[in-house]
């Protein structure tokens, strides 16, 4: 070979403008795909003046999804006659029901399981969410009870309020004796009525009537109980929230006009009364509605049977009887005798429960007006 020849190029290699081009499409590409730019924006005066050369396809080539995307729902579902399912279709279409996200109503793969369900040869196996059975009774216990209401609407009367007084009873059971008194105290708007009851010394009942008063006489709005040894119970009378609540049972009743508690309706029958002085007569008729403090609430229908003499450590009494006949076995009698020459207060009550073998006979020994 003659020394001063050029040496001959590799066969095959391309020329040096070539590898020159193919480099700077190489780095305007790249620059382009860091940069955002779009692949068929390339229009600098460099790339303009390269020769022709072969043509470099790019494509954009999307990596598959995890998982496959649900299709979206079908207006008309399909007939499952007609549709002739491949192979493991259904248990496809089970799978990816399950692991589909939860859908609008907030349920995963509800729509799905639904529609599968509507084929016989897909099985659905998705089941609703449910609230826990513990959490639905604790949202029962802490829900208000039901406001129970008067069976029939009681009237409403004209009232007369008797002024202080203390009544001494002497207090009768079986054949056993004590004493008792009756306090009333109305004053400045609000009153306080006191009973209490001894046999030998030992405190049979104190029951205890507070409250104000309205259009329809008495209102009373506390009223406790206290039975021989036996804790205290007491009726409360809410009148902003219009309810009869109690110290124990969750009972709630419907406070109506003119309700009364176990010691203020032997008030409120005088102040009736005396209101209205024709249903002292024979047949008269007063209705109230009397709350207890063990959670009972009854309508008392009172009627008069007339005029009627009773014999009293105080002396014969000229008197007006009424009584209350009990609806059940286990309801109070309750007898009064009122008198119209002191206000109509009670000067004899006797009140046997239905389930006691005697009554609890109070009868008057003496009567004093005033403070």
């Amino acid at each position: 070979m003659h020394p001063d020849s050029s040496a001959a190029l590799p066969r095959g290699r391309p020329p040096a403008r070539v590898l020159l081009a193919l480099t700077l499409i190489a780095s305007v590409v790249h620059g382009c795909v860091l940069d955002g730019a779009p692949l068929d924006g390339l229009q600098t005066p460099a790339y303009a003046a390269l020769p022709n050369v072969a043509v470099v396809q790019v494509r954009q080539v999307t990596a598959p999804a995890t998982e496959p995307a649900l299709a979206a729902p079908i207006d008309k579902p399909i007939d499952p006659r007609s549709a002739q399912p491949m192979p493991g279709m259904a248990e496809s279409a089970v799978r990816v029901a399950s692991n589909a996200p939860a859908s609008a109503s907030g349920t995963p793969g509800t729509e799905r399981a639904e529609s599968a369900g509507s084929s016989s040869s897909v099985p659905a196996e998705a089941s609703p969410a449910t609230v826990p059975q513990a959490a639905a009774s604790s949202a029962t216990e802490h829900e208000s009870p039901q406001l129970r209401q008067p069976e029939r609407p009681v009237p409403v009367y004209k009232t007369r309020i008797p002024p202080v007084t203390t009544i001494e009873y002497e207090i009768r059971r079986g054949g056993l004796s004590g004493t008792g008194e009756l306090s009333w105290r109305p004053l400045n708007g609000q009153y306080e009525a006191r009973l209490e009851a001894s046999i030998a010394g030992f405190t049979l009942l104190t029951q205890i009537s507070q409250g104000g008063f309205d259009a329809a006489g008495l209102a009373p709005t506390r009223f406790t109980d206290q039975r021989a040894r036996k804790a205290a119970r007491a009726a409360n009378f809410q009148r902003e929230e219009g309810k009869i609540t109690f110290s124990g049972p969750r009972h709630e009743y419907a406070l109506a006009a003119g309700s009364q508690d176990r010691l203020s309706w032997m008030i409120q029958l005088p102040a009736v009364v005396a209101g209205e002085p024709r249903r002292a007569a024979t047949g008269g008729e007063v209705v109230l509605y009397i709350a207890g403090a063990r959670g009972d609430v009854d309508i008392w229908d009172l009627r008069s049977s007339g005029a009627e003499t009773i014999d009293t450590p105080f002396g014969a009494l000229q008197t007006v009887k009424f009584t209350r006949t009990p609806r059940t076995a286990r309801d109070t009698l309750a007898e009064i005798w009122l008198d119209p020459k002191r206000h109509y207060l009670p000067v004899r009550a006797r009140l046997t429960q239905g389930d006691s073998d005697s009554a609890l006979d109070l009868v008057l020994r003496g009567l004093q007006s005033g403070p």
